[in-house]
């Protein structure tokens, strides 16, 4: 029980420094054509919960999913950017923004890129494609 603990505060440790190490990077190309967006981004750097379905069903059935926690970058009305130690293979997935406050904000989501990016850490973009019925 302690070593999960202990391993996701060092996680969330990690995952801020790979944050800020994104956010330097993202400065010095701010205004950059390729960083024009539909939506514009804001900050949202918490702790969300990400779940990928077994199956093509309704999204947010929890007995039939995996879920972990991710740490979100930014956030915008279209999608958002996380970090995760590790990959996602999967392309759907549903997140809940808001799991420490009793999870009412969920989303179906949709992984439109991939990076790997420092100490194991990949970012990921992901277009929301609609709110999940829980």
């Amino acid at each position: 029980m302690h070593s999960k603990t202990a391993n996701t505060d060092r996680d969330e440790k990690l995952a801020q420094q790979v944050i800020q190490m994104l956010d330097r990077w993202s400065d010095r190309l701010d205004g950059h054509q390729s960083q024009k967006r539909e939506s514009p981004r804001r900050k949202y750097q918490a702790r969300i919960t990400v779940f990928v379905p077994e199956t093509a069903g309704v999204a947010g059935e929890c007995a039939e999913s995996s879920s972990f926690d991710v740490w979100s970058r930014n956030l915008s009305q279209s999608g958002m950017s996380f970090v995760y130690r590790g990959l996602i293979k999967a392309d759907k997935i549903v997140i809940c923004l808001d799991p420490d406050q009793g999870g009412t904000h969920w989303y179906q989501a949709l992984i439109v890129r991939r990076r790997q990016v420092h100490n194991d850490f990949w970012e990921y973009g992901v277009k929301f494609t609609g709110v999940a019925q829980i």
